[in-house]
């Protein structure tokens, strides 16, 4: 990746609708450059979709938590796979150290976020569940 594939993937995380040829005009390069960089960006998964982030006008109701799951034996392909089934979970890390996964969930209400906590616990060889609810986005 060199840096004008960095300059498009910084201007597309301000704004992924901005047309290809603003981009081109704020980094230098033809609207034909820009887009075929950024199809072999999706192609080699760098850019793996495009979302909307929704005001906070939009999200009253809603509930954000972080989950820490302890596997023994942590199988990640296996785990990966049934995580992937959860729309509620945002982002999904695997980690070294004592905790194996960190998840980032978003759910429209606590019940939700229960349910969610209820379908964690049943995962293959979960050793722990950490939740941790959050109360306020500081940046």
């Amino acid at each position: 990746m060199d840096k004008f594939d960095k300059s498009i993937l910084e201007l597309l995380s301000q704004n992924a609708r901005q047309p290809v040829a603003a981009i081109g005009d704020a980094i230098g390069l033809s609207r034909t450059a820009v887009n075929d960089r950024i199809r072999k960006l999706e192609e080699k998964g760098i850019i793996q979709r495009y979302t909307v982030e929704l005001g906070s006008e939009h999200q009253s109701g809603q509930v954000n938590a972080y989950f820490e799951l302890t596997f023994r034996p942590f199988d990640l392909l296996e785990i990966k796979g049934l995580l992937q089934s959860i729309p509620e979970i945002k982002q999904a890390h695997a980690l070294s150290g004592t905790t194996d996964v960190l998840l980032y969930v978003e759910a429209r209400s606590m019940e939700r976020l229960s349910d969610v906590r209820r379908l964690l616990s049943n995962l293959p060889d979960l050793e722990k569940v950490v939740t941790s609810t959050a109360f306020e986005r500081m940046i």
